[in-house]
């Protein structure tokens, strides 16, 4: 098991600041501080100044390069300084790892060091060596030695000397958060390992309220683990007589399984039935299934339990259920309701030995149902069980039935899109437009009516019919003045027209879309229109910082560095808590956030203000589209000849600046790299030793996002839509559209991407890319 450190939260309890000279909590401030290091260090300026600005990969290569690995104990525990910025631990294990004088040079750094680079490879011993002796150097209460104590109580944990484990837990008194956090770490480990005995001695440490509460199950979950089911079923009727509310019902339910297990159905039964009634989510999903698979139950409960279990995912059990339900109907001499007996048709047509029966049931709602809305859900779920089967030609008569029947229904709506897109595709324009019509007739106010519109005037510009394109703009506008596309078609009815010539109402119509600056389309008609994009907005009021709340950063920062995540995410829940509504702290707590690499937090924190102050100021914009890891991007802009604000556009739209995020695709970090493509960039730009975890490095991430996206620049002559749409959806895709006749025109083939998301995609980059220039220009 690892701790991680956040990069800048470990350079900063090492270096005493970061880039910026912000004072780190507890830095060292003796002779052995940064500045101290630096002066007798015989290291280029250039390699120190990446070191200072957080470049620590950029910083390692130079002083290599230089000979520090082989040169003095200062210059090599610089080298060991920047390994460890960018977490390259087994470079860090290599320089120091045997070495004298670690005690004596850098205020004992390389202690740590070596403890980090230790606790990486789970040298558990050894690692609590080096913390110990750390922490005695600077004194485990302080500041510096808190985070030291806590990684060494966690590294003795694992290692199997328990009690030396609880005695450093002990001595971090001083420290109650860090002491209770730690704990809590170490006992749901236990837990999952089936300690019983471990966690009771470990939540005698959890002394904050917020981190005992975490282990209200801990010690049950330990003896269920340890496959100790009756004294678990005394823990669990314990809780379920102590607890209120939620948690009573949690026990409940975990009671109740265990009493079934046992063979105890009358027991178990209302154990289970109390839960599902008050149980949340899971809990309530497992009562649910429980119950289920007992039966014996009216019709309405299994009923309810069917849709459970159905929203749960779980299709296998819901449609065992709506079978029973089936047999409860009728015994009772009832059908099922129409909208049961289609969820139980549509579950069945995925498994091929009930598609028949399904088929018959598809049929027999067809004929019996008064609802449009079961009549349209029924030809659609039955036209996907075809698709499945490959039945193109019943597939296509379900989908004209639909249209002809439930003309103004969703289902319908997406027909009707689909076909058009299809047609659009194939470049039969007359066919798209006929369905695109059929949209704005029958379902003027869903969505894909809106989108229809879009679509049926970008085929008249696409034919050179610029009028008419003109009119199908003005006429959304006139029908919905508000409504979610009148800026694209404000754009759109402007572009036209001034290349109509009828330069007023062109011009008007881009105005009116300036009116709401922080939108793509916008940006796109300051340029239009040969105007610099600003965002014209007061400063609004700044920020505040309260004693309460630079206690409480200080908290934060302490978690961090300790490797403490549940806990500093619960430090940053009750900050937020704390802050209320008071718009003063939850600014400055929104900053510091960001500044910390807890950027979402701090831009969700940016459009809670935006919500509850009713519109935008620059000080919400500049929390809302912050701009961390500034100089380590113009750097790396500027060694790759990209412009700085286009990084920080893709950075905004791909991670929102958050280090280590990972994508449901796998792309990890700041500019989303997937895996394959970072090692494959790596082999040919560096770093060496490329591994998975190098793309939460910011420093790295940035180096092989850079190096994709001007690759991607040259492949498709830097026309950023064509660019952005690889770097979204790949360059398989994005050549494929590239043959789009309108491919010729930057906007106009960014309106033609199929894809929505990558659609939204690349207008969203631009967007960030004007405002990002509009915010940070001067700075």
């Amino acid at each position: 098991m690892k701790y991680r450190l956040c990069t800048l939260a470990f350079a900063v309890l090492l270096t005493g600041a970061v880039s910026g000279g912000r004072p780190a909590p507890g830095a060292d401030r003796s002779g052995s501080s940064a500045e101290a290091l630096i002066a007798r260090s015989t290291l280029s300026d250039s390699a120190l100044d990446e070191l200072a600005v957080g470049r620590f990969w950029h910083a390692a290569r130079i002083m290599r390069a230089e000979g520090a690995a082989e040169g003095e104990p200062i210059d090599r525990l610089m080298l060991a300084r920047a390994e460890a910025g960018w977490e390259n631990w087994g470079a860090v294990l290599e320089l120091l790892e045997g070495v004298p004088w670690l005690g004596d040079v850098g205020g004992a750094e390389g202690i740590y060091l070596l403890g980090r680079s230790l606790e990486d490879v789970e040298r558990w011993g050894e690692a609590l060596e080096q913390y110990v002796a750390f922490a005695s150097h600077v004194g485990a209460g302080s500041p510096r030695g808190v985070p030291a104590a806590a990684r060494g109580a966690r590294a003795a944990w694992h290692a199997g000397d328990q009690a030396q484990a609880l005695e450093l837990l002990a001595g971090l008194r001083g420290s109650p958060a860090v002491r209770s956090w730690t704990a809590v770490e170490l006992a749901l480990f236990a837990s999952e390992s089936g300690d019983p005995a471990g966690v009771a001695a470990l939540t005698d440490h959890a002394i904050e309220p917020s981190a005992a509460r975490m282990l209200w199950r801990a010690g049950a979950d330990a003896l269920l683990a340890a496959g100790d089911s009756i004294d678990a079923l005394e823990s669990f009727t314990a809780l379920h007589e102590a607890q209120t509310t939620g948690r009573r019902a949690v026990a409940a339910v975990e009671l109740g399984r265990l009493r079934l297990a046992a063979g105890d159905t009358a027991l178990a039964v209302p154990l289970l039935e109390e839960g599902f009634e008050s149980a949340r989510s899971s809990a309530r999903v497992r009562a649910a299934a429980a119950l289920a698979d007992l039966g014996g139950h009216g019709l309405e409960r299994t009923l309810e339990f069917a849709r459970i279990l159905d929203r749960a995912g779980d299709g296998a059990r819901t449609l065992r259920t709506y079978d029973r339900a089936g047999v409860l109907a009728s015994s009772a001499g009832v059908e099922l309701p129409e909208a049961n007996r289609l969820e139980r048709a549509r579950l069945m047509a995925t498994v091929r030995s009930r598609q028949a029966e399904a088929l018959d049931e598809f049929r027999a709602i067809r004929e019996s149902t008064q609802s449009d809305r079961i009549g349209a859900r029924n030809l659609s779920v039955w036209s996907a069980m075809r698709g499945r089967q490959g039945m193109d030609a019943q597939v296509r008569t379900l989908r004209r039935w639909l249209l002809e029947e439930y003309p103004s229904s969703s289902e319908a709506a997406e027909v009707a899109w689909m076909l058009g897109s299809n047609a659009e595709a194939r470049g039969s324009l007359d066919t798209a437009l006929r369905h695109y019509a059929f949209l704005a007739e029958n379902v003027r106010t869903h969505a894909r009516a809106g989108q229809a519109r879009m679509r049926a005037g970008q085929i008249h510009l696409r034919r050179g019919d610029r009028e008419v394109a003109a009119e199908v703009y003005e006429q959304y506008l006139a029908d919905f003045p508000t409504g979610r596309r009148w800026q694209e078609a404000a754009y759109w009815a402007g572009r036209t027209r001034l290349e109509l010539g009828d330069t007023t109402a062109g011009e008007a119509h881009l105005r009116h879309v300036l009116t709401q600056p922080i939108e793509y389309y916008a940006v796109m008609s300051a340029e239009l229109l040969g105007e610099e994009f600003a965002v014209n907005l007061p400063e609004g009021e700044g920020p505040m910082e309260p004693g309460w709340l630079t206690a409480g950063l200080a908290r934060l920062d302490l978690l961090t560095e300790s490797g403490l995540e549940r806990g500093a995410q619960a430090e940053v829940d009750r900050l937020r808590s704390r802050a209320g509504d008071d718009r003063g702290p939850r600014l400055r707590l929104a900053e510091a956030l960001i500044e910390r690499g807890r950027t979402i937090d701090g831009i969700n924190l940016g459009w809670a203000l935006l919500e509850d102050e009713g519109g935008w100021d620059r000080r919400i914009l500049h929390v809302t589209y912050p701009f961390p890891y500034r100089e380590l991007v113009r750097r790396e802009a500027a060694e790759w000849g990209i412009d700085p604000f286009m990084m920080a556009a893709i950075i905004r739209q791909e991670s929102a600046f958050k280090a280590d995020i990972v994508s449901h695709a796998g792309a990890i970090g700041l500019m989303q790299v997937m895996p394959p493509t970072g090692a494959q960039l790596a082999r040919a730009h560096g770093p060496d030793g490329f591994s998975r975890e190098s793309l939460t490095r910011p420093e790295v991430n940035l180096h092989l996002g850079a190096a994709f996206f001007v690759e991607m620049s040259r492949r498709y002559d830097h026309q950023l839509p064509l660019v952005l749409s690889a770097y979204n959806a790949g360059p398989t895709r994005a050549t494929r559209w590239r043959r789009y006749p309108e491919a010729v025109d930057p906007l106009r083939f960014t309106e033609r991407i199929p894809f929505t998301e990558t659609r939204g995609y690349v207008k969203s980059v631009r967007r960030n890319f004007g405002l990002y220039r509009a915010l940070y220009d001067d700075q």
